[in-house]
């Protein structure tokens, strides 16, 4: 055997345990303490609330449970001046998030956090992707903590006990639009 087919092998068994991890965690996360799974966006949804998003020149938009992130990234084309917070907990998505922001130069702040651990009375606009147990978590969080006129936008799953301003459907998609 020569070396470069040993070489060929470890990193393919690395990946394997790489990828072996990030599900096993992701599996842990969703099942035992019911957070949302790595699941990004939709681009044409994302493009959407864009467009409809009403947000000063310098306001701070926070994104929960940011993935990787596409939310943001595309907010910061159409407000290049607000300040783009996005909070990921797990590690691999939030990796992902800082090694793009590097390459792109982005100035776009990716937190490791909790999103139960984060102090939302900064924020204008809170952008969810999450699930509907992690959504009715959040629900009581959102009302102590957000701050009058705070727009929220969750994709796919309502705040169960906050009545949504406006809901868009598209197919099987839902984007809701909640404001404090």
């Amino acid at each position: 055997m020569n070396y470069l087919s040993l070489a060929i092998q470890i990193i393919i068994m690395l990946l394997f345990l790489v990828f072996a991890v990030f599900f096993l965690v992701q599996f842990y996360n969703i099942v035992f303490r019911g957070y949302a799974p790595f699941i990004s966006s939709k681009k044409k949804v994302i493009k959407k609330i864009i467009e409809k998003l009403d947000l000063k020149e310098d306001g701070v938009i926070y994104e929960l449970g940011c993935g990787n992130a596409g939310f943001l990234r595309a907010a910061r084309e159409k407000f290049p001046r607000a300040k783009l917070i996005g909070f990921e907990y797990c590690f691999l998505p939030y990796l992902i998030a800082q090694i793009q922001n590097s390459l792109s130069k982005s100035k776009i702040i990716i937190e490791k956090k909790d999103i139960f651990k984060v102090d939302l009375s900064g924020a204008d606009v809170l952008y969810c992707y999450l699930n509907l147990l992690t959504m009715k978590k959040l629900e009581d969080k959102i009302k102590q903590e957000g701050k009058q006129g705070l727009k929220i936008i969750s994709y796919q799953f309502p705040l169960p006990g906050i009545e949504a301003k406006e809901v868009l459907e598209d197919g099987k998609d839902k984007i809701y639009f909640y404001s404090l």
